[in-house]
């Protein structure tokens, strides 16, 4: 099945790591659905929560971080509820400075087939702040990517 087939439902990614992101109201367009745009700050939102605070991955998030792109292909509409929808993650790509991380909000019930919203992906990289350009890796960091990769 294609991604704009409403229809469409799919196991999660393997190693995938889902984070719960809550909607709120005012995310909502003149249709009554998820505005596009805010497909963007729930992505970010569960980015943030999903880096760690403490460990090889922590120093990412503190050093320096940007998105370098991100793009996602809109599935089916998103109407506002109370319940949090699930974004998916998972790292597809580990270069020298960046990686990949495939993306998809969705939700899963017990009692439904995992339904898909929106699924792309975001090259994200590390970045000297002061130096004002892309910096690679450290040991730490690329063993924390790596890890998630697998």
């Amino acid at each position: 099945m294609s991604l704009n087939d409403p229809q469409r439902t799919e196991s999660p990614m393997p190693a995938e790591q889902d984070i719960e992101v809550a909607l709120r109201w005012a995310d909502m367009d003149a249709n009554r659905h998820v505005n596009n745009v805010e497909f963007f700050r729930i992505l970010e939102e569960a980015r943030a929560r999903w880096f760690p605070t403490t460990g090889d991955g922590a120093s990412l998030l503190a050093s320096g971080i940007v998105v370098a792109s991100q793009g996602l292909d809109y599935a089916m509409p998103l109407s506002y509820r109370h319940e949090p929808v699930l974004v998916g993650l998972r790292v597809t790509r580990v270069g020298t400075s960046s990686f990949t991380l495939s993306c998809r909000i969705h939700d899963a019930s017990a009692d439904s087939d995992d339904r898909v919203y929106a699924a792309g992906n975001v090259v994200m990289v590390a970045v000297d702040d002061e130096a004002g350009r892309s910096r690679p890796f450290t040991v730490q960091e690329r063993s924390w990517l790596e890890s998630l990769s697998r």
